[in-house]
């Protein structure tokens, strides 16, 4: 059901974007949220698709060098002129992924609802012509192998890779079930 409704809200929201601003916009605004969860789960479907299979095939430490070469492009498939998709934390990998004031904002409003024993619940927020949709990503126990604790998490060999392809990382540390990161889709109103 969620890939049927992924491949109705897709090509008719990029429809829609590549007509210009509907002529009723408050009664579109309510689809985004929609619209992004659609984005963000093939997204997410098709990344971890791909780190499986590179993980399966040259092991964690391949993996992760697979991840420096195509997260960025994997991120950007679902994307549009009028949609952007970005994962985005404050500690990060990539200095790509580093929060901005705006992303900030929501990232402090997750850790305290987080912290305060609360859902973390998505969220759109509007900023100048853009609306953004802000998802939660919490850390999956195989993720550890990446971004567990360096000491018991992560093999030496994996370290070594990371190392080397990310000399400022900042994502290790994490357990199953932290915060990890947001989803960012950001939509052009």
């Amino acid at each position: 059901m969620k890939k049927l409704l992924l491949l109705i809200a897709v090509p008719v929201y990029l429809v829609w974007a590549s007509c210009g601003e509907p002529a009723n916009y408050e009664a579109v605004a309510p689809d985004y949220q929609h619209i992004g969860d659609s984005l963000i789960g093939a997204t997410f479907d098709t990344l971890r698709s791909a780190l499986g299979a590179a993980m399966k095939d040259r092991g964690a430490a391949g993996a992760v060098a697979f991840c420096n070469e195509k997260a960025y492009p994997i991120t950007a498939t679902y994307a549009s002129q009028h949609i952007t998709i970005r994962r985005v934390a404050e500690k990060f990998r990539n200095p790509g992924n580093a929060l901005n004031n705006t992303d900030a904002l929501q990232w402090n409003k997750f850790v305290s609802e987080k912290a305060g024993g609360k859902g973390i619940e998505p969220i759109l927020i509007g900023e100048n012509d853009l609306i953004h949709y802000y998802k939660p990503i919490l850390l999956q126990p195989t993720c550890t192998a990446c971004h567990g604790d360096r000491e018991k998490d992560i093999l030496p060999a994996v370290l070594t890779t990371i190392d080397s392809l990310y000399p400022d990382d900042l994502a290790t540390g994490f357990s199953p079930g932290d915060l990890r990161g947001m989803w960012k889709v950001s939509f052009v109103k």
